[in-house]
């Protein structure tokens, strides 16, 4: 059975009040996360497909790491945005295992395209 979270846009009131809701998000947390997501955008390394994209991590803790797509001229060896947050925030002791009481909330994705693009497998995985 696949999972396919609905992909919203944050520009819809109803469609935010609902997904905080259902996560248990603030509307400040969803928006700080979402900024955060889509300034990321800005240290994307990206000069083959010039697809910019930013992710932000919201951590159990209320931290929030973010982290931007990183292209290398062998395909598929660049790392998504979503996969450089995650473990950018591991690394820095954020979210390391539920168990532990440090886990994951939510994940933002920024993209300069319309529709929202969704994480790839790799990141849903992840």
């Amino acid at each position: 059975m696949a999972f396919n979270p609905p992909i919203h846009a944050s520009s819809c009131a109803s469609s935010l009040r609902t997904t905080c809701s259902a996560h248990g998000l603030s509307p400040q947390q969803f928006a700080a996360l979402r900024d955060a997501a889509a300034s990321a955008k800005d240290s994307a390394y990206c000069p083959y497909s010039r697809f910019r994209v930013g992710a932000a991590v919201l951590g159990d803790d209320g931290s929030i790491t973010a982290g931007a797509n990183v292209e290398n001229a062998a395909y598929p060896v660049g790392t998504c945005a979503e996969r450089v947050a995650l473990c950018k925030a591991v690394t820095e002791g954020a979210g390391v295992g539920a168990a532990a009481g440090r886990g994951f909330k939510a994940v933002a994705v920024s993209t300069d395209g319309s529709p929202p693009a969704s994480p790839c497998g790799m990141c849903r995985q992840l």
